[in-house]
């Protein structure tokens, strides 16, 4: 079956008691069909496809004709594990001496009891089915073409004999070319050896001359080695020598320096004696510089841990520079309120006649407060916040609808020109709206644009500039909370220019 001229034939089987008529595959096979004729069987239950392999179970078939011939125990081939799916190749003989009869099958499964325990047996029967064999057309040949046939055989019998004949003689008669090729193979070796015994002569000719050369190479390059390694032992020896007397005059003048420094010192010594402590604090006192610290001695902050601040004003510091940590209570300890908890910088000055400024910084937020405390410890300005939030949108575009578009050809005679855009810009609590028109195609009343409903806070009506050729004063833009803006045209709306234009820009503050 390997070249895939198999006749499968594939049929359902499931392993239930219920009882049902012999099955009829359908299915015919010849008694000529030799290891093709191939039975495909799927093996089931209520829960799906059996799950079969040769290491668990073990599922054969047995095959008997309506004439009475029968068939051994096969074993089915698995064909697949998981689909329950598996297959077996009725033999030549059988289907022989089923020649024109109905064949009656049927499957079983085991599983291999490897304990050999009897009560661990267990053996399913599937249903029984039918298929039919067939006499094949060309066994009802008629005896005289079967003659024919025989005849045409011996004649073709007569013609290989006569060829073997043929052969036999070519094979005597080939004896004569066999003693022919002896005779030449023999010149052939005897040449031979005449080519390897000259090559031998050469070759020990070439060795001869080699050699002499490398012998000749030998000696000049071990001469320019000795050479070498003299000439590099006098340089080495020489730059040696020098290197040592330059370390000797180096290092003397080196003791001679110290010698003198050393003298000097004790002169120094003797004639002033040496500070001691008392002394040197005497001496720094004297001297005119700050000695306040407003760090710890490695230059970090001061750390006031939580505990510290409870029932502690920061009103109270001296002058320095402090990380504390806020109560639950930020206002009883002179802070801002709203940041309990928070890691705070505070630099502390204090000026000659007592006044305070207290500079607060939370950095986890960027934000920076200053406080200023008069002479009389009064700080009824309180904390006021010098960092100022800003932001900026930038121009966003817009696109004008309802017929109307952008004027492209004014675009760039004013300040370059500009397109329809709006931006926003924050600083601190202060907002700044701006919005830029470019248009034409224009009507009296025309809705132009939709923008966002957070633009306008508030309805909103501004003029805009109209080309003076119209005749007309100007134009009027109309904005509303929910983003809306309409075009008005001052005077007469029945003469006025479609192909006019309306350009400007309007700002408000929130």
């Amino acid at each position: 079956m390997t070249n895939g001229i198999d006749k499968k034939a594939l049929f359902k089987l499931k392993s239930e008691p219920y009882s049902k008529p012999i099955s009829d595959l359908g299915v015919v096979f010849y008694n000529l069909d030799e290891n093709t004729a191939v039975l495909r069987f799927q093996l089931s239950n209520t829960k799906g496809p059996l799950l079969i392999h040769k290491n668990n179970l073990t599922a054969y078939a047995y095959f008997e004709s309506s004439n009475g011939s029968v068939s051994d125990v096969i074993e089915l081939e698995v064909k697949d594990s998981n689909k329950g799916l598996v297959t077996i190749t009725l033999d030549k003989e059988f289907l022989q001496a089923s020649t024109s009869t109905k064949v009656r099958g049927q499957v079983y499964i085991g599983v291999n009891n490897v304990d050999n325990k009897p009560e661990y047996n267990e053996v399913a029967v599937f249903r029984e089915f039918n298929f039919e064999v067939k006499d094949a057309l060309i066994n009802k040949i008629s005896a005289f073409t079967k003659m024919e046939y025989i005849r045409m055989f011996d004649q073709l019998k007569t013609r290989i004999k006569q060829r073997v004949l043929d052969i036999e003689e070519a094979i005597v008669n080939g004896e004569d070319y066999v003693a022919e090729m002896k005779s030449i193979l023999q010149k052939g070796i005897e040449t031979l050896n005449q080519i390897v015994s000259d090559g031998k002569q050469d070759i020990q000719a070439y060795i001869k001359e080699a050699k002499a050369t490398i012998d000749t190479t030998q000696a000049d390059a071990v001469d320019t080695i000795e050479k070498l390694s003299k000439d590099t032992k006098d340089s080495v020896e020489t730059k040696a020598n020098k290197a040592v007397e330059t370390i000797e005059s180096t290092s003397k003048e080196a003791t001679d320096h110290v010698n003198d420094k050393v003298s000097e010192f004790n002169k120094i010594v003797e004639s002033n004696g040496f500070v001691d402590n008392q002394e040197l604090n005497e001496r720094l006192d004297d001297l005119n510089w700050q000695k306040y610290g407003l760090t710890n001695d490695d230059g970090t902050r001061k750390y006031i841990s939580k505990s510290s601040m409870e029932g502690v004003s920061v009103n109270s510091f001296d002058a320095g520079l402090y990380e504390l940590v806020a109560t639950d209570d930020s206002e009883s300890n002179g802070l801002p309120p709203g940041f309990d908890a928070f890691i705070l910088q505070l630099d502390v000055t204090v000026s000659s006649n007592g006044r305070k400024q207290l500079l607060l910084n939370i950095s986890s937020q960027n934000r920076r407060f200053v406080k200023t405390l008069h002479t009389n410890g009064d700080d009824k300005n309180g904390w006021n916040e010098i960092t100022q939030k800003q932001s900026d949108t930038g121009w966003i575009p817009f696109k004008l609808i309802n017929g109307a578009t952008i004027n492209t050809a004014f675009k760039g005679a004013d300040d370059n020109g500009f397109d329809c855009a709006y931006r926003i810009e924050t600083r601190g609590s202060v907002t700044e709206k701006t919005i830029r028109l470019n248009g034409k195609n224009l009507k009296q009343s025309q809705v132009i644009a939709q923008l966002p409903s957070n633009l306008f806070k508030n309805a909103h009506s501004f003029s805009i500039r109209v080309p003076t050729s119209t005749g007309f004063s100007g134009g009027y833009i109309t904005a509303r909370p929910n983003g809306e803006m309409k075009f008005y045209i001052n005077g007469d709306s029945s003469t006025w220019n479609e192909t006019a234009y309306i350009y400007g820009e309007y700002s408000w503050k929130e």
